[in-house]
């Protein structure tokens, strides 16, 4: 059985979780005056409503067109080409409801303020810039930044998502949660690739220009 995450109590955290929590400032700052010769990209790979939704307000996914037969959309490629896997709290925990971990061969980060703790995944509670330093230092595949909106506004903000992999639903929603929240600034894209599946299915990978 699945247990909770376990969340920072007021008075303070322990000093295993503070030794944690400051890992990747630490390997970063080891690494500033270093040349990053990383080639593992950083892919935000998400299926969106075609109005900008990844979700409805309540964090329902039950619009999801569904694989038929042998399709899989090309996940099982995909996954095949990661290693790590970087997700925001909300996120997190709504997977945790689809029944068992999917990503669980993968190396699992969670960004949270409050979580202490997951059975999964490492918590992250270092600024994103510290640990996009920090995971480019290490060796290994790409990285998928599963969301939300909220933590792939964070990381588009300091310019660290390298690719954007969308699978477009045919349908509008209205309403609900963004593909990527308030950025403050323009984000261009560049087309590198389009495939339309069975049912009107559509994906689009664009590199981000910096």
């Amino acid at each position: 059985m699945i247990q909770p995450c376990r969340t920072v109590s007021p008075s303070g955290r322990s000093e295993r979780s503070r030794i944690r929590c400051t890992r990747f400032r630490c390997v970063c700052k080891t690494q500033r005056s270093r040349r990053r010769d990383s080639v593992r990209k950083i892919v935000y790979f998400v299926t969106a409503s075609l109005d900008g939704f990844i979700a409805r307000p309540n964090g329902a996914i039950d619009w999801l067109i569904q694989a038929e037969g042998n399709e899989d959309f090309g996940f099982a490629t995909f996954l095949e080409s990661i290693d790590s896997v970087v997700q925001g709290r909300n996120t997190y925990e709504q997977v945790l409801t689809f029944g068992p971990y999917p990503y669980a061969e993968k190396k699992n980060f969670v960004f949270s303020r409050k979580l202490l703790q997951c059975q999964h995944a490492e918590v992250v509670r270092q600024p994103v810039s510290d640990f996009v330093r920090w995971i480019h230092s290490q060796p290994g595949k790409d990285v998928w930044l599963v969301g939300g909106g909220q933590l792939a506004a964070s990381f588009l903000h300091v310019g660290a998502i390298d690719e954007l992999k969308v699978f477009v639903q045919p349908i509008l929603l209205g309403e609900g949660l963004p593909l990527v929240s308030h950025i403050g600034r323009d984000t261009r894209l560049r087309v590198k690739h389009s495939h339309t599946f069975g049912q009107g299915l559509v994906q689009i990978d664009y590199d981000v220009l910096r």
